[in-house]
């Protein structure tokens, strides 16, 4: 199902119109006069500016061209056609590993394919590339600068000669389309039937790789059988999974749009929306539907703004297609470890459900106090590791929340844990990671939690002790002076949200010296610890990681009561008397 809904993409999208091209990075560009003389070596690499609210410095990155579609080699020497490594065009490797004779042999093989084309094609332009290529000193001058600059083993390098590009010579390319239409696939396999369009073809040996984020710099392939564990009945390596070429080229193309930021139309030329979002070094989220849609286009900006995903929500002219979104929309997990990709899970569903997810997702992440704008999903997940390194989230944790996110699924356990331990170690419950608890529960459909702010009638005993937790370290703050170097908080928080039965006895005791210390202030607190307390009863020896959790909500959410602005609350005191137990009293 992957593969042919990957397929479909790319059919749909005309990406293999020209199946004889493709879209790749090129940095290199070798400048030529009109008789094939050098003149200058250029690169393509530009800044590409890092996504809205993502801090860093800006890649640098190859400018992405539409070039005939490698051939993708083995250990044999294959030259590649117009576009190619430095070792095919100019017969020269940064690292030395080859010798003379190999990269000599391997420049004829570069030079002799372009000089046969260009004389069949009657190209003026390979015709000067060609003249270059023969002629050593040019070749010296060119080699020579790119020496001083440095370059890798894997670039690839074209032509430019008198102002045009030699891969998008029209001649050069209608004798590459008929060549590559004519001329039998090397690698082809035995003729069986395609797993994806059931016709009788001849299978690919070798399927097309492609760069995913964790991988290799060179590409790694989806489908492969490297070991005799995955084969079965007999059949070897990819006869295990026959897919002919055309419908291999199909989905591999379909995946690289869906995979490459920068990916261009090989046949127009034009680039494409971004559907892709990198959750973590090794983790990034693919995703399309049967039909265009701007939101999936947009579901990218949930890392770091999501609030245009919530403005397109919200846009008048969505109304209609909500209520009836059926068309399909499909998400990929895709980890990458070195030489391997590793497809780690799939879902699908609706575009109509996925809009009504969105919304969900945006209302459940929501706290008092936000000034309007939703918290990136970037930031939420950033706040489950230590530095805020999305390197270091647990490898599934990433993609599990991003499709209970966009499928409306229970978040993992994982998700509820790594929130609980960070709020120890730092012996505090920020912002996000109270979202995320609020996230948590409402997956899990637990409506006794509260959303968004301080539910004071809760019964809850884990909410409960949050909230007097909270209420002790203002009353700690009110009495002090409020400016405490170290406050209750700063020093039991982790061990009063696992063995409160054991903490809170000493904090009462504290709190009768602090409420010692205020007059009329000290009443009002005493009615709010007294309301908080007698919803607990006794105090439970210890707490469970979801009671974890649900206590570091009622902290969270009594905290916020306390930083009203002092403006509202003098409002507030004015008009109704602090008889309630969540009213402030700044």
């Amino acid at each position: 199902m992957i593969l042919h809904e990957l397929r479909e993409l790319a059919l749909r999208e005309g990406l293999v119109d020209e199946p004889a091209f493709e879209s790749k990075p090129v940095p290199w560009i070798i400048v030529l006069d009109e008789d094939g003389a050098y003149i200058s070596l250029r690169d393509t690499y530009q800044d590409v500016p890092l996504p809205e609210g993502k801090k860093g410095k800006p890649k640098r990155q190859a400018a992405m061209m539409a070039i005939p579609r490698r051939l993708g080699r083995t250990s044999k020497a294959v030259s590649d056609f117009l576009v190619d490594k430095s070792e095919y065009v100019l017969g020269v490797e940064p690292d030395g590993k080859r010798s003379a004779e190999d990269l000599r042999t391997r420049r004829t093989m570069f030079a002799d394919l372009l000089r046969e084309s260009s004389e069949a094609a009657e190209s003026d332009c390979g015709n000067a590339v060609s003249a270059f290529l023969s002629e050593d000193a040019e070749r010296a001058r060119c080699t020579a600068e790119l020496g001083e600059r440095g370059y890798a083993g894997n670039d690839l390098f074209t032509f430019r000669v008198d102002g045009q590009m030699l891969h998008e010579d029209e001649a050069l390319r209608g004798w590459w389309k008929n060549r590559s239409s004519l001329t039998e696939t090397p690698d082809a396999g035995a003729e069986r039937q395609c797993l994806l369009c059931g016709k009788d073809r001849a299978t690919v040996v070798k399927h097309d790789s492609l760069q995913i984020a964790g991988c290799v710099t060179s590409g790694v392939s989806l489908v492969t059988f490297n070991s005799a564990a995955f084969e079965k009945y007999g059949f070897e390596r990819n006869d295990n999974a026959p897919i002919c070429r055309d419908c291999m080229t199909a989905y591999v193309e379909g995946l690289r749009r869906l995979v490459n930021s920068r990916y261009i139309n090989a046949r127009t030329g034009d680039p494409v929306t971004p559907q892709n979002t990198r959750l973590s070094g090794d983790t990034t989220a693919v995703y399309w539907a049967t039909v265009h849609d701007e939101l999936v286009g947009a579901l990218s900006e949930l890392m770091y703004s999501p609030q245009k995903v919530r403005d397109l929500l919200a846009s008048p002219h969505r109304g209609q297609r909500s209520r009836g979104g059926t068309d399909r929309f499909f998400c990929l997990i895709i980890g990458g470890a070195q030489g391997r990709a590793m497809l780690r899970s799939m879902h699908t569903g609706t575009l109509g459900e996925l809009e009504k997810n969105l919304n969900d997702f945006f209302n459940a992440i929501r706290l008092e106090g936000d000034r309007g704008e939703p918290k990136p999903l970037g930031f939420l997940l950033r706040s489950l590791v230590l530095q805020g390194k999305l390197d270091r989230l647990p490898p599934r944790l990433a993609g599990e929340v991003f499709l209970g996110i966009l499928f409306g699924s229970k978040l993992p356990q994982l998700v509820l844990s790594a929130a609980v331990q960070r709020n120890r170690a730092e012996q505090k419950v920020t912002p996000e990671r109270a979202a995320l608890l609020q996230l948590f529960y409402a997956s899990h459909k637990i409506m006794e939690v509260p959303i968004m702010s301080l539910d004071a009638q809760s019964t809850d005993a884990p909410y409960r002790l949050g909230r007097l937790l909270s209420a002790y370290e203002q009353l700690q703050r009110r009495a002090q002076g409020g400016n405490l170097n170290r406050t209750v908080v700063d020093r039991c928080f982790g061990a009063a949200s696992t063995r409160p039965g054991t903490v809170f006895p000493q904090l009462v005791r504290l709190s009768q010296n602090h409420l010692s210390k205020l007059g009329r202030e000290g009443g009002y607190f005493q009615s709010l610890i007294t309301g908080i307390v007698d919803g607990i009863g006794t105090f439970p020896a210890m707490l469970t990681l979801e009671e974890q959790g649900r206590f570091a909500l009622g902290y969270y959410h009594q905290r916020q009561t306390f930083f009203r602005s002092r403006k509202d609350s003098d409002a507030t005191t004015e008009q109704n008397a602090p008889t309630s137990e969540g009213e402030n009293i700044l």
